[in-house]
Order: C-alpha cells, then sequence, then structure tokens
C-alpha cells in the first residue's frame, strides 16, 4: 500500500532530546509529530488567579503583612510552576511505525505502542471529561492509558494493548499483537485545542497509511469532527470499546 513520505521534519510541538532519544529506543521510526498538552488560556488565567488568592490573599484579608507577598509570592510561583511542568510533559509522539504516549517529567517514560498493538479503525476525536470516559469502562483500577490533564475536554483516544502488557513485552523482547493480547485498554490522550486535537488525527492517519497498516484508509473519516460522548451503548460503539470492556451502562441490552 503506497502512503505519504516521512516529513522532513516532524509538525507540531518541538521534539525534543528526550522525545528523540525515546523514539531512537523504540525502535518505531522517526519522528513524524509531536502533541503535547501545554495549558492552554483558561488554564493559565486559573493558576495566576490560584498563585495571587494564596500569595497575595494573606496579606490583605489575614494577619500576615503585606512584606510577606515578597516571600510567598515567588514561593507559589515556584510551586506552581513545578506542578504545571509535570502535567504538561504528556506527549503524543507520531513514529513511522507507532506512537509514544505519556509523560516526558524527568524520571518519567512514555510507553511505545507499535501499530500492531493498536485498533487505528478505533481512533477517535471526542469532547469528553476523564469522569465520562471513565463511566463507558469497567471498573478495572487505575488505568495508566489514561493521559489526560485538568484544562483540557478534547482528547483523542483508541483502543490497543495495555501499557502493563506492552511494557512487560518489550523487556523480555516480545512482539506484540493487539489481536493476541490478553490485556487490551481505552488509551485517552488530551489534546491542548481542537486544532492539535486534529492535527493528531490526521497524523496518526498519515503515519498509518504509510506503513501499510490495514484498516487506515479512513482514518481521519471515522474519527472527526470530534463529538461529545454520552455515557450510553451508542457513546460505547462511537469510541469502539470491546463489550467485556464496557461498564454496566454502557453494554447493549440483552436480546
Amino acid at each position: 500500500m503506497s502512503g505519504a513520505a516521512a516529513p522532513a521534519a516532524p509538525t507540531g510541538a518541538r521534539a525534543t532530546r528526550k522525545v528523540r532519544h525515546h523514539a531512537a529506543a523504540s525502535g518505531l521510526g522517526a519522528v513524524r509529530h509531536v502533541s503535547a498538552s501545554t495549558p492552554n488560556a483558561p488554564a493559565w488565567t486559573v493558576v495566576v488567579v490560584l498563585v495571587l488568592v494564596f500569595s497575595v490573599g494573606p496579606a490583605l484579608v489575614g494577619n500576615a503583612g503585606v512584606g510577606a507577598i515578597g516571600y510567598l509570592l515567588p514561593s507559589f510561583v515556584a510551586i506552581a510552576a513545578v506542578i504545571l511542568w509535570f502535567l504538561a510533559s504528556e506527549k503524543l509522539v507520531v513514529l513511522d511505525h507507532g506512537i509514544l504516549v505519556g509523560s516526558f517529567a524527568p524520571f518519567q517514560r512514555p510507553v511505545a505502542v507499535p501499530f500492531a498493538a493498536l485498533d487505528v479503525t478505533s481512533v477517535r476525536a471526542v469532547v469528553a471529561s476523564q469522569r465520562t470516559l471513565g463511566l463507558l469502562l469497567a471498573d478495572r483500577g487505575v488505568s495508566t492509558a489514561s493521559r489526560t490533564v485538568l484544562w483540557s475536554r478534547r482528547a483523542v483516544t483508541f483502543v490497543g494493548v495495555a501499557p502493563r502488557a506492552l511494557r512487560q513485552a518489550r523487556a523480555r523482547g516480545e512482539h506484540v499483537d493487539l489481536g493476541t493480547a490478553s490485556a487490551v485498554d481505552l488509551w485517552v490522550f488530551s489534546a491542548r485545542d481542537p486544532r492539535r486535537q486534529e492535527q493528531v488525527v490526521r497524523a496518526l492517519g498519515d503515519a498509518a497509511r504509510a506503513a501499510g497498516v490495514p484498516g487506515a484508509e479512513h482514518v481521519e473519516a471515522r474519527a472527526l469532527p470530534a463529538q461529545p460522548v454520552p455515557v450510553s451503548p451508542q457513546g460505547a460503539d462511537r469510541l469502539a470499546i470491546p463489550e467485556r470492556f464496557r461498564s454496566a451502562r454502557a453494554r447493549q441490552p440483552a436480546r
């Protein structure tokens, strides 16, 4: 199957040294696109307000003197910066033969997901909170396949091999395939805004077609435009969630 050639330079966010390092270590080819869950305008507004409330507030309405602002403000700015740095380190990196998804913060490692380990026909752009998406799934504990941030309801989802199974297979040097995997999950990645959400979908489609992945011909047509997802069987159908992984509210009624 013919496909578009890999771009000379990655699109999207900057491909940092750490991104390129993990891409090379994954063996999944060159970096084609980088999407980062950096804070959007509403998120920055909330952060600024909270920093001012906790640093200036005690001096205005509490017992602290005005001089306290001089050390409270830098302290809360530093705390907010560290928290945002870690939260905003979530990335989805599209490679020639798969993706990297997860945190690129210090001491964190993203998960390498080859195209054989995900269902490209299940890629969807959705408008939903993490709580809504969680209600579609049977309770299986905390899932590291959910790479979401508080400031975005724009997500790209797909069904793929669960993170733990991928890490175990990689550690053993084993091939991993969605068709034979025992652990499957709904992967969720928060995009910063609608434009970047669409870019991720199109980059995934282009890479999958270039790699000759079956079913990649209509990735964009299935995934776009982004749509709200109800907590219902129809919502689970929209995300192509297998019946055995659905919550009671998302299962099709027995016939």
